[in-house]
């Protein structure tokens, strides 16, 4: 448990109401029992919060008063969410060691305050960092490094000559550094083209669940510090992927596409090969980028196009059944002045009556 008060001087918040209230965890603001604390980010969640059970509610800055209840008021409620979910759980630190069942090949060197658990295979040469924890299942290939404080998901796959940088974490089912999908055509068959590259990973980088990097044909894919990935993302032989990107779940990005700084990518997203994404782009759920994006460009659609466009578009689209109507029935009219006009020729063009 923690007091109303220390949690509000953690979080270099101003604290409203009681600071002796005990805290014993925090908890969404569905779900927020008696004894816990909740984040309203706006009016609308607040109001929500007050008629809640939470003990105690975090708030934005611009809220000076709850009155009967108390609260930490802070500028960003969301990250103050997650720093207090650190505090009530914290996470479990490696125990260090290599456990029996594990397998380890020649000229390994895991650091003593590194763990392997059951059943991990790891090849020769790899270098483990200290703090890092290998998973059950996990198998790392001959000649890969990971750094210090990384996490290795159960049954992950790291290839030969992978390099992992610091605090990264790799979630369950991912491969990284299998080979990238290169054929040539030739006599009425595919041959493989060798891909004799690999797979390198800065610092900061979070994969999520059977995420797939590929190695690169030559030269490596790259995906740069701080990038977040979500589940069943598949990155292709030499992408290149830069500093703190987020994509959704099932996004797809073709071979050699690169991707600038802060770009953000919605779910089920497609790129092409060989096509640029510029810093800061947004590339919308769906949507099937086939040939480069300008920075701080917002895209959305198939094909991508930018976002007014497309919306402006869709609204044209939407009102193209009144628009038939109209036009059948000025089809329908136009018809009866051309049968109208058809007669009064008819009349003129008549010879005279003897």
């Amino acid at each position: 448990e923690q007091t109303l008060e220390a949690l509000a001087a953690h979080l270099k918040g101003r604290l409203i109401g009681d600071g002796g209230i005990l805290i014993r965890s925090v908890n969404s603001l569905d779900a927020v029992q008696e004894g816990e604390l909740t984040f309203a980010e706006d009016e609308r969640h607040l109001a929500k919060a007050l008629q809640s059970k939470a003990a105690a509610i975090v708030v934005p800055s611009a809220v000076t008063d709850l009155p009967g209840r108390s609260g930490i008021s802070v500028a960003d409620p969301k990250l103050a969410f997650a720093l207090l979910l650190e505090i009530f759980h914290p996470a479990i630190p490696p125990k260090g060691g290599i456990h029996p069942s594990a397998i380890v090949g020649e000229e390994t060197q895991i650091h003593r305050e590194a763990e392997v658990r059951a059943n991990a295979v790891i090849g020769r040469r790899v270098r483990i960092g200290r703090g890092t924890i290998v998973e059950p299942g996990a198998c790392i290939g001959d000649d890969v490094t990971i750094g210090e404080q990384c996490l290795i998901g159960p049954n992950v796959v790291v290839y030969r000559q992978t390099l992992i940088g610091d605090r990264v974490a790799i979630h369950g089912g991912s491969v990284i550094g299998g080979d990238g999908f290169g054929y040539v055509f030739h006599q009425g068959r595919y041959l493989k083209i060798p891909q004799v590259g690999n797979v390198v990973i800065e610092d900061d980088v979070e994969l999520g669940c059977n995420v797939c990097v590929d190695r690169a044909t030559v030269g490596s894919t790259l995906i740069q510090r701080g990038t977040k990935l979500d589940n069943l993302v598949q990155i292709a032989h030499n992408d290149r992927i830069g500093r703190h990107v987020v994509m959704a779940g099932q996004v797809g990005l073709s071979g050699s596409v690169t991707v600038g700084d802060y770009a953000r990518f919605g779910g089920k997203a497609g790129v092409v090969d060989h096509v640029t994404i510029g810093e800061q782009a947004e590339i919308g759920a769906a949507t099937v980028v086939t040939k480069s994006v300008p920075p701080k460009e917002t895209v959305w659609g198939y094909p991508a196009r930018a976002l007014r466009t497309t919306m402006q578009q869709m609204a044209a689209l939407s009102r193209l059944p009144a628009l038939l109507k109209t036009v059948a029935g000025l089809v329908t009219r136009l018809s009866r002045v051309e049968g109208r006009l058809d007669g009064l020729e008819g009349k003129r063009a008549a010879p005279p009556r003897k």
